[in-house]
């Protein structure tokens, strides 16, 4: 999303919590310049660890001219903001304990102590690159605890607006079950952001946006690692669509140089390097660059970043979102599609080499695989297939085979007379005999899918448990049929339940979780982590 505009929310939302507490306090106390030196009366908090914000509260600050400086113990901390009566800034990597002081051209201020402490060595990293709780949108994320064991998460928003801003508390996700984290009650403030978790244990983690009062909604899978490259093949600027990258920079102390290349319906476009300041996260609006046309996207930035893609359109009457991946593959599978029951499926490919590769497609249908002559990706180019012109009236999942790396995708459209509503999502470039779903729910109004996909030539035997806030349910076991789909409605078997979901096969599967609600007039979907 864009960068937000002015504070939309009131002082009761930013009281609730400790890092509102601190931009309010940081833009509502009043400035009283004096001819003396500085003054620190307390901070909030008095302990945290490097990145934490603080607010130092006291008197004479002055403004931030040469010569004024704040120090942890003697490490020098730059400012977030700075008046007479308050100062924030973040706790500055290699601060120790010992006094807060304040230094103006009038003087050196007393010191008060803060306690930094050790954040935990994390098992795990997750990544989360698109967020906001700005222009009317609700940001959720959820954790799925893996293992039997308490997963202690800490947890950093890299904004827009402030740069780098951590959870002041860390998240306690129960054994075997799942957490959800309500992003507009953490921040109190509508910013834009992108998310870092470091979890003590193995998670599986989404991330869920709505708007319009839930009319519509996007979600996905996060990502486990950064990188120096990222590919995302589905894109287009043509009315009535808008395309955004979101690019997340989490390193504390580097800017990330960008360079992005686009590869549309009207050719390859570069575009000019930019930059993305350390601990924050940048929006691209790619009609800026492309103007309007079908697109794939290439980013490439001399530090190691995290990008997704998120599209909308009809005036936000609907939207979908995806990670990117860093390398393309050979092979790519989408467990989840239909042309059937109102439902428009498209397949991208991005073709990112210099040179044309050769794609095979296989649908695999209730009725058996379906599949497609062999056809030509040209070089750096985008390719789109109309599902439902090649298996017309029937669910499928999708298999995609090449003989040079490529990248696959898939976007559903469908209309239940409110407005058309979609969703999208990248594949698996591999099938797994263990595949964790961490977002679901079969309450609030809400129909959740399993769509399982075998690509084997023997039957898959599937173990499904869902893992819920009380902690772990059993399911039924399915076989699934060799090259052919499976769907689960979770709802049979767990109603009015917010739920995660672990699978378990016998043969490697891919898997794919939709959900529905507003009586189908809006959905998102998520393929799976893989440990």
């Amino acid at each position: 999303m864009r960068t937000a505009g002015p504070a939309r929310r009131g002082a009761r939302l930013l009281a609730a919590s400790a890092l509102g507490m601190a931009l309010l306090l940081a833009v509502a106390l009043p400035a009283t310049a004096q001819p003396i030196g500085p003054h620190i009366d307390n901070l909030l908090p008095t302990q945290g660890f490097v990145g934490t914000p603080v607010a130092i509260l006291g008197s004479n600050f002055g403004l931030p001219v040469p010569g004024s400086h704040i120090y942890f113990n003697g490490t020098e901390a730059t400012p977030i903001t700075w008046q007479d009566g308050v100062i924030t800034a973040q706790v500055p990597d290699g601060a120790t304990t010992g006094p807060v002081t304040v230094v103006t051209p009038v003087g050196l201020s007393n010191g008060v102590d803060f306690t930094v402490n050790e954040a935990p060595a994390p098992a795990q990293i997750w990544y989360l690159a698109e967020g906001t709780t700005a222009w009317g949108f609700e940001t959720f994320i959820v954790m799925e605890n893996t293992t039997s064991v308490d997963a202690t998460v800490t947890m950093f928003y890299d904004t827009t607006q402030y740069g780098r801003l951590p959870r002041p508390q860390p998240v306690n996700v129960p054994p075997d079950s799942r957490v959800t984290i309500n992003v507009n009650d953490d921040l109190g403030l509508p910013l834009d952001f992108a998310t870092e978790l470091r979890s003590s244990q193995l998670i599986a983690c989404e991330r869920a946006m709505y708007w319009g009062d839930r009319r519509e909604g996007t979600e996905s899978v996060g990502v486990t690692g950064a990188s120096q490259t990222w590919y995302l093949a589905e894109g287009c600027t043509t009315w009535p669509y808008e395309t955004w990258i979101c690019i997340q920079n989490p390193s504390i102390t580097a800017t990330a140089n960008i360079d992005i290349t686009y590869m549309t319906s009207n050719g390859v476009i570069e575009k000019e390097t930019f930059g993305v300041g350390a601990g924050q996260r940048l929006s691209i609006d790619v009609s800026k660059d492309v103007g309007q046309c079908d697109v794939s996207t290439r980013v490439v930035s001399d530090q190691n970043v995290i990008c997704e893609r998120s599209m909308y359109w009809n005036e936000r009457r609907g939207g979908h979102d995806s990670i990117g991946v860093t390398e393309p593959a050979q092979e790519w599978y989408l467990a989840e599609g239909s042309t059937a029951w109102g439902f428009d499926t498209w397949l991208t490919l991005q073709n990112p080499n210099d040179s044309s590769a050769n794609v095979d497609v296989t649908f695999m249908t209730p009725e058996g695989p379906v599949e497609l002559p062999t056809f030509t990706a040209p070089a750096n180019s985008r390719q789109t297939v109309n599902v439902n012109e090649k298996v017309p009236d029937t669910d499928t999942s999708i298999q995609v085979t090449a003989d040079l790396p490529v990248i696959a995708e898939r976007a559903m459209y469908w209309d239940n007379g409110t407005g058309r509503a979609g969703h999208e999502t990248v594949g698996m470039d591999a099938p797994a005999n263990t595949v964790y779903l961490a977002e679901g729910t079969t309450a609030w109004g809400f129909d959740t899918y399993v769509c399982i996909q075998n690509p084997n030539g023997a039957p898959a035997v599937v173990d499904v448990t869902y893992l819920t806030n009380e902690g772990p349910v059993p399911g039924a076991q399915r076989t699934v049929e060799p090259h052919s789909r499976f769907t689960i409605n979770v709802a049979d078997e767990l109603p009015n339940t917010d739920t995660a979901i672990k699978l378990d096969s016998d043969r490697p599967i891919m898997a794919e979780r939709a959900m529905y609600w507003n009586s189908m007039g809006a959905g998102h979907c998520s393929i799976g982590w893989v440990p």
